[in-house]
């Protein structure tokens, strides 16, 4: 319900004030969730509960300690939720939509350039250029000068501004000192109104309260790869004739999940194309931490995967994840982009349609193969059940082949 329900009310809040160009915006927020985020549900609930009653069952102390790590990334998901909640940096829909529309912005010309445009006609300016180029790091202007840096002797390059020129099809470009003071005064209205408690949306509210659940969820998936790899062989023998079910539960959701960073990190240069890189906020700040964690989740699924496949498979998975690795970090400005143009700030309705088709195809994955697989596995054990009657003198099969063994319990020292 918490991944759904922010979406859904921004939709009904926000309907007739560019609801649409608010979600493409947050999309990691709004989008992501909603979608990938109930893949990622569907796709870690076999693994999560196969570890969760390796602990009841087989782990020393196994209950009480599983209790604790849930407190422990309980109070964490609430802190953190806290610290994101208490940035100074505030998003449009968390004002109400009447204030939003009733905005005329500061000082504005017959020709289109204001001292600040309108908060809603500059958000829409950023998604109707973003929809036509893929990326919006040629809008990022560093507006800080570093004072130990003599400024570069070649003449500054005129851009466009979205915090203050409407866009028209031969629009007024600025300098970053003419374009920097005016995302200073976008950024500063926008924060500033969320300070008066009566202009606060509702959006705003439902997103207060269901963040710490997001948090949690994120804080269970990284606690979550690194049990399945240190109990990994516990919960093979214990739970094997799940291996393939929760292998294949987790390559979904790895791939899932995969899109929350980069989707973050879209939204992160949508912000900086909007705002400048001083409008950025506490989530925009630790983006580049997220990544990094999310990277090293990714590795750790990828090993817990390839640990049962044989020498040849694990040589290539690696070396394949290696690959992957190297061209996501050098060139993850252009994956960005990419994901800028197709689910972030230029997200249009084809890529958000086929964007749903796919996690509708993955959870149909999740409930679909496992059953087929059981269902073979029925139809080979009822196959293995028909014995011949064995000849005079001769042992029954069962007599010839040895016992198997017990499940072997797995306990920590």
């Amino acid at each position: 319900m918490s991944f759904t329900a922010t979406t859904a009310v921004l939709g009904y809040e926000f309907w007739d004030t560019g609801w649409f160009d608010l979600v493409s915006m947050d999309s990691h927020l709004f989008l992501f969730f909603p979608t990938l985020g109930i893949v990622a549900l569907f796709a870690f609930f076999v693994p999560a509960a196969a570890l969760t009653d390796f602990y009841w069952r087989y782990v020393r102390f196994g209950r009480l300690r599983y209790a604790i790590g849930f407190l422990v990334l309980a109070g964490l998901s609430y802190a953190i939720a806290a610290s994101l909640l208490a940035s100074p940096k505030r998003s449009m829909w968390e004002i109400t939509p009447a204030v939003l529309k009733a905005d005329q912005g500061e000082a504005c010309t017959e020709d289109g350039v204001c001292e600040r445009l309108p908060v809603l006609n500059a958000l829409h300016g950023l998604r109707t250029v973003s929809q036509s180029r893929w990326g919006l790091n040629d809008f990022i202007r560093k507006c800080d000068r570093d004072v130990f840096l003599e400024p570069e002797a070649a003449p500054e390059r005129k851009r466009f501004c979205f915090a203050s020129t409407a866009l028209t099809p031969s629009p007024h470009l600025q300098s970053d000192t003419e374009c920097c003071v005016a995302q200073q005064r976008l950024s500063a209205a926008v924060s500033e109104t969320y300070t008066q408690d009566d202009r606060r949306s509702l959006t705003a509210q439902v997103h207060a309260a269901t963040l710490p659940m997001k948090v949690f969820f994120l804080l269970v998936l990284l606690t979550l790869s690194v049990l399945l790899v240190a109990r990994y062989r516990g919960i093979e023998t214990n739970y094997r004739a799940s291996a393939r079910r929760i292998e294949f539960s987790v390559i979904i959701g790895t791939a899932a999940v995969l899109f929350f960073p980069f989707m973050s990190q879209a939204f992160v240069e949508s912000v900086g194309a909007l705002y400048g890189l001083t409008g950025r906020g506490t989530f925009s700040l630790i983006t580049p931490i997220l990544s990094l964690a999310f990277g090293i989740w990714t590795l750790l699924m990828v090993f817990f995967f390839y640990r049962r496949r044989d020498k040849d498979l694990e040589a290539i998975g690696k070396m394949g994840s290696a690959i992957a690795a190297a061209l996501a970090v050098l060139k993850y400005g252009i994956v960005a982009s990419v994901f800028t143009r197709l689910v972030g700030s230029g997200a249009d309705v084809a890529s958000i349609a086929g964007l749903v088709l796919v996690c509708l195809a993955a959870i149909a994955a999740l409930l679909w193969v496992p059953r087929k697989w059981d269902a073979t596995n029925a139809e080979s054990s009822a196959g293995s059940a028909v014995t011949t009657t064995p000849a005079a003198g001769q042992p029954s099969q069962a007599a010839q082949e040895p016992p198997l063994p017990e499940p072997m319990h797995y306990r920590m020292p």
